[in-house]
């Protein structure tokens, strides 16, 4: 079962149990130890104040990491990781997510995945409850390819295209590590151009711009995290946006100089409508129990990317707009530990 699913399931049979103790609890020694237990338990996993988006874990790591004069590496002790890390301003280091794959980092910058162990909930909870549908993802802009191993486990196939070459080194080491034998990740670069700039892939000897039609595919997923370019190559794709086989599309919010975004939506995201598709905001760090979708260009909801529906997947949307149990983010582990304890406290009553 999906680390969703599997969640999702084990948080609604906690629930049950819990709520069943409550409804028979009497004010006997037995009780009050259940709900001492109890209380305690969810401490530790921070279910207090969970829907914060920056919450005591999150600052401590962060401070952690901040750059000062007194030295170069810092003991860190994560919620995810086993042990104590050194984290150094030039060694890399294997941070294990929540979904147990490994991240490359060198730490910097990267409170996020070294505190939760996941990245950009509100995206990460679309790619999860999407990944179940798709066959294949193109990642523009792949980083150190949090995204593309999240796909690569649920067992989609990938090429990731990344052309900082700081993080492309971390890709391509964190591939071999976790061993994602269905992940591809041609070498790429970007450069000027007369229309403003243009991405490029290496193809053996020699480099070509790129060309997302190249990649075309049913049950395809492309995600955009380099706004600078969302708009020249999507459209480039006119073609395949009007087909049947039209891709789903992630597309990372930022600013196109000179074209007055005043709802903060870019135009490559409002273009879409043009050819059927259904487009939604994504936020960053979704409330609990809110959907991680909502209207484009909501005052006062910054959105952390952009999701693009195609006409034949649109009864997707009733899916991915589900509200969300913010806890799902918990070490599935923890929870399988929990929901054993609450159904052996329920079989005793």
């Amino acid at each position: 079962m999906a680390f969703l699913a599997r969640n999702e399931y084990l948080l609604g049979e906690i629930d049950y149990y819990h709520e069943q103790i409550c409804a028979r609890l009497a004010a006997d020694r037995w009780s009050e130890n259940y709900r001492q237990i109890w209380n305690a338990v969810c401490f530790q996993l921070g279910w207090e104040g969970y829907g914060e988006v920056a919450g005591p874990g999150e600052r401590m790591v962060r401070n952690l990491l901040r750059r000062t004069r007194y030295g170069r590496q810092w003991p860190l002790d994560s919620p995810v990781l086993s042990g104590s890390v050194g984290l150094s301003r030039t060694d890399n280091i294997a941070c294990r997510t929540l979904f147990g794959f490994d991240l490359i980092t060198d730490g910097w910058g990267e409170w996020e995945p070294l505190a939760c162990g996941v990245v950009a909930a509100g995206e990460t909870l679309v790619m999860l409850r999407l990944l179940p549908y798709l066959e294949y993802m193109v990642d523009v802009g792949a980083g150190k390819g949090y995204f593309v191993f999240l796909a690569a486990q649920n067992g989609v196939a990938v090429t990731a295209l990344e052309p900082s070459p700081s993080e492309y080194k971390q890709l391509k080491t964190g591939i071999a590590v976790n061993g994602f034998a269905n992940v591809a990740a041609p070498a790429c670069s970007i450069g000027g151009s007369a229309a403003g700039g243009s991405f490029y892939v290496e193809d053996k000897k020699t480099v070509k711009t790129l060309a997302l039609g190249e990649f075309r595919a049913a049950g395809s997923l492309i995600r955009l995290a380099v706004p600078e370019f969302a708009r020249s190559l999507l459209g480039g794709i006119a073609d395949w946006l009007t087909t049947y086989d039209a891709p789903v599309l992630l597309v990372t919010a930022g600013t196109e100089q000179g074209d007055g975004q005043a709802d903060g939506v870019p135009p490559a995201v409002r273009e879409l409508a043009r050819y059927g598709y259904s487009l939604f905001a994504v936020g960053r760090q979704p409330e609990h129990g809110a959907a991680p979708l909502f209207p484009l260009g909501s005052r006062g909801r910054p959105a952390g990317c952009f999701l693009a529906l195609p006409p034949m997947a649109k009864d997707l949307a009733e899916l991915l707009a589900k509200p969300v149990d913010m806890r799902v983010f918990t070490l599935t582990v923890k929870l399988e530990n929990l929901y054993y304890f609450v159904k052996m406290s329920f079989d005793e009553l």
